[in-house]
């Protein structure tokens, strides 16, 4: 693509719900349509070029010397879409940050500007959730991690009520069992045309910030013969589910056979109504 073509940032498109949702497969899927960058998390700028660097500093994929990040700075932050048009020739970002605070921001921000900005809600069954969280942080207090989800999900429901632009909202499981029918409800809401290609997200070149670094490692899988990519070091937690994982979507269910029994009472009895009122709307 030509370098001195300017390209304005016209659409952004924000995915929003707990994380462990599925966020960074939706995110890729999207950020492989031909007008579209995936950003990943995107409030993860801040943590760009620090001394210190600490995990989710750099671009998942290509490390330090990602052509995007590498030396991608950045003083205001209201810029920030803009920025990434202009530097990835794509009119639409995709930013799956779910902080509540900085989707607040930005979605006030935007109001400002010529933008069109859109809220995709991904939600999950909270069982599975809670699996992929207890999976990651072992040692957390599951009775606390319950709490901050359902304070999670409140909190992004009344973003989601009061979001001024085109809005919807989609559940993993939907997404994961019939993907092509959701990204053509998708990319009928965001006004481009459906890309039958961008199911096949591991095909395409991705910089993300943040995500699930289990279905990222997917890419490097798919990608093994390109030199510029360094493989992805998945821990255990994630290393025996995605070491003989296809490259197409699969629903992950693992919460079913991983859950602890005691654990699972203690989620219905905490978050069971909530939950089942989630799944229906």
């Amino acid at each position: 693509m030509n370098s001195n073509i300017t390209v304005k940032n016209e659409k952004v498109c924000f995915i929003c719900g707990a994380p462990h949702s599925g966020s960074t497969l939706l995110g890729l899927i999207l950020g492989s349509h031909s007008q579209c960058f995936y950003a990943g998390e995107a409030n993860k700028v801040k943590f760009l070029h620090l001394e210190n660097p600490q995990k989710d500093t750099t671009c998942k994929i290509c490390g330090k010397n990602c052509p995007i990040w590498c030396n991608f700075y950045i003083d205001n932050i209201e810029d920030l879409y803009q920025q990434l048009s202009l530097r990835t020739h794509k009119p639409i970002i995709i930013d799956s940050t779910k902080n509540p605070s900085w989707l607040e921001k930005q979605i006030k921000n935007l109001k400002n500007r010529e933008v069109k900005s859109y809220l995709i809600y991904l939600f999950r069954d909270g069982r599975g959730v809670i699996n992929s969280r207890l999976r990651k942080y072992k040692s957390s207090d599951p009775s606390e991690m319950i709490d901050d989800w359902i304070t999670h999900i409140k909190k992004t429901n009344n973003i989601f009520k009061k979001f001024p632009g085109e809005k919807i909202k989609i559940q993993y499981k939907n997404l994961a069992l019939n993907p092509e029918k959701i990204v053509k409800t998708l990319t009928n809401l965001l006004e481009i045309e459906f890309q039958s290609s961008m199911i096949k997200f591991y095909q395409f070149e991705h910089h993300p910030l943040g995500g699930n670094i289990g279905t990222q490692s997917l890419i490097i899988k798919a990608q093994k013969d390109k030199s510029s990519k360094t493989p992805i070091k998945l821990g255990e937690r994630n290393k025996y589910y995605y070491k003989d994982h296809p490259l197409q979507i699969k629903y992950d269910q693992r919460w079913k056979k991983e859950l602890n029994p005691t654990i699972f009472k203690l989620f219905e009895k905490k978050a069971g109504k909530f939950n089942k009122k989630l799944l229906k709307d």
